[in-house]
């Protein structure tokens, strides 16, 4: 039986970010599963720490958001780390021994994605987890369940 207590779900704030933010916020209440949202910084500032939503560098909007999600029973804490996107974020699904990675995609083809890579690419083909990527254009609809 495959059993998903930990789902890491890495954000920058962009609209994609939100949508997979939202899939792993209604994810793990499905699963009962402790969310932990993965922001990381360009690789020169020197924050590296763990933090509590109250004392979050993050957004305010975002930090409001998961408190109003942790009262009502959400498991979940943010993490901010310092480096390179696809390096931090693999290494930290290894390091905390995640269950499972959500994540937002630009979904990018053709010369664009040869020019500005993927890190959503980068991730899936280099972790032994498995991967739930969100298209930035994916429907808003609830998840089936």
């Amino acid at each position: 039986m495959i059993q998903l207590s930990k789902i890491l779900c890495p954000t920058d704030f962009s609209d994609t970010s939100d949508k997979a933010v939202r899939y792993a916020i209604e994810f793990a209440r499905r699963v009962n599963a402790h969310v932990r949202f993965l922001h990381i910084q360009e690789p020169d500032v020197s924050i590296v720490r763990k933090t509590a939503v109250d004392d979050s560098p993050l957004s305010d909007g975002f930090a409001q958001m998961l408190m109003a999600e942790k009262k009502k029973g959400l498991m979940a804490d943010v993490k901010v780390v310092s480096g390179v996107p696809t390096d931090a974020i693999i290494k930290h699904a290894h390091d905390w021994f995640a269950d499972l990675i959500i994540m937002g995609s630009h979904g990018r083809t053709g010369l664009m994605r040869i020019m500005m890579g993927s890190v959503a690419e980068a991730v899936f083909r280099s972790v032994a987890i498995p991967v739930l990527l969100v298209k930035q254009d994916a429907v808003d609809k609830a998840i089936p369940g």
